[in-house]
């Protein structure tokens, strides 16, 4: 689609600040509020004009009104919409007015000096203007877009309080008695009573009698206290308390205030390509120059609102064309105007099957356009092709 440059052509009061526009890079910019009057003493209404330049039309973004040219049509882009254009249709024509009443014939003068003739009458008041055309119809809305991907999963609530510490287990045997310290030393043994004396050799004479024990020595001092003995091993450990029941979940805070609305997710895609023919055949002659396939017979109405790619694929026989020579699909917003579509796809190898790389859709063509099939010949002859097959796609 041709693309405008937009020329304004302001003529501000005396009150107004030079200060609101600014020259940019392209264009001009200006803040607002804008008011647009002419200066004392002119003598020209104030105007805006839209110059078509045929430059490609700015894309159209989220949040911004814009207002272009495109075939000296005024067309128009809301909140990242497509192109579209503002002329309504035609009002009906007014009703004729109603022709005036004839004026009165001039009396015949006598006979002799012609008369004068009598004054023509005055015209029939001219019939008043019909009513303005009502407003076309504004569009049908874009395609909702793709439903957006879930949330991520919240984040897990905080661990319960730790269960009741397990009771302690029994204590371990108490450890060995410790070593009885040394006996206290032994007292001394009382004197033996003198021997008797000796008898005469012999007959052995009795024994004597057998001295009295002599008196038990003291008993000695007790002993100190002998160390205590080591420690005793650790007892086992005692089993593990039963686990404490887990406490009640507290209750659920305040919901949080909900946040504002993101901003609208962009147009959504077709699921699948869609595939779209436009020409089965055994070819035929095409002269110099571009040659629309099929002719006008062979257009498609193709509803491309929500495409964001296209690409063209043929198949050729054993007829080919000289170098230079290629096929492209072509589109028209107001049915005179032809734009390019797809890539140029050859047509100089016979015998095979040529598609097009995937590509972004030109700017402007998001639409429900007729599209078309060109072949542009390079030769300086008319010659022989052998297209079999023509295929549009989109996704």
């Amino acid at each position: 689609m041709k693309n405008c440059l937009l020329v304004v052509v302001l003529t501000l009061s005396s009150g107004l600040s030079w200060a609101q526009c600014t020259t940019g890079a392209p264009g001009t910019n200006c803040s607002g509020p804008l008011s647009v009057q002419p200066q004392t003493g002119n003598n020209v209404q104030s105007a805006i004009t839209l110059v078509d330049v045929g430059l490609p039309a700015l894309p159209p973004a989220a949040g911004q009104y814009t207002l272009s040219i495109a075939s000296g049509m005024l067309v128009e882009s809301d909140n990242g919409n497509s192109y579209h254009s503002l002329v309504g249709a035609a009002g009906p024509q007014g009703a004729t007015g109603p022709a005036g009443a004839q004026g009165a014939t001039g009396a015949i003068g006598p006979q002799g000096a012609v008369g004068p003739i009598g004054p023509t009458g005055a015209a029939g008041a001219t019939g008043a203007a019909g009513p303005q055309g009502a407003v076309g119809p504004i569009g049908p809305a874009g395609a909702t877009g793709a439903t957006g991907a879930i949330g991520a999963q919240g984040s897990a609530g905080p661990i319960g309080p730790a269960g009741a510490t397990g009771t302690i287990g029994p204590a371990g045997p108490a450890g060995a008695t410790g070593a009885i310290g040394p006996a206290g030393a032994t007292g001394t043994i009382g004197q033996a009573g003198p021997a008797g004396a000796t008898g005469a050799i012999g007959p052995a004479g009795p024994t004597g009698a057998t001295g009295a024990i002599g008196p038990q020595g003291a008993a000695g001092a007790t002993g100190t206290t002998g160390a205590v003995g080591p420690v005793g091993a650790v007892g086992p450990q005692g089993a593990q308390g039963t686990q404490g029941t887990v406490g009640a979940i507290g209750p659920a805070g305040p919901a949080g205030v909900q946040g504002p609305a993101g901003p609208q997710g962009p147009p959504g895609t077709m699921a699948a390509p869609s595939d779209y023919s436009f020409y089965y055949g055994t070819g035929y002659k095409t002269g110099v120059g571009a040659i629309e396939v099929g002719g006008s017979s062979d257009r498609n109405q193709i509803d491309m609102i929500n495409a964001t790619s296209v690409r063209f694929i043929l198949t050729l026989a054993a007829a080919a064309l000289p170098s230079g020579s290629y096929a492209q699909a072509e589109y028209t917003p107001d049915g005179t105007n032809w734009f390019p579509l797809s890539e140029q796809v050859p047509v100089t190898t016979p015998n095979g099957i040529y598609p097009s790389s995937w590509q972004g859709l030109p700017t402007g063509s998001n639409g429900d356009y007729l599209v078309r099939i060109i072949v542009f010949n390079a030769g300086t002859a008319a010659a022989q092709i052998g297209l079999r097959q023509l295929h549009l796609q989109f996704k």
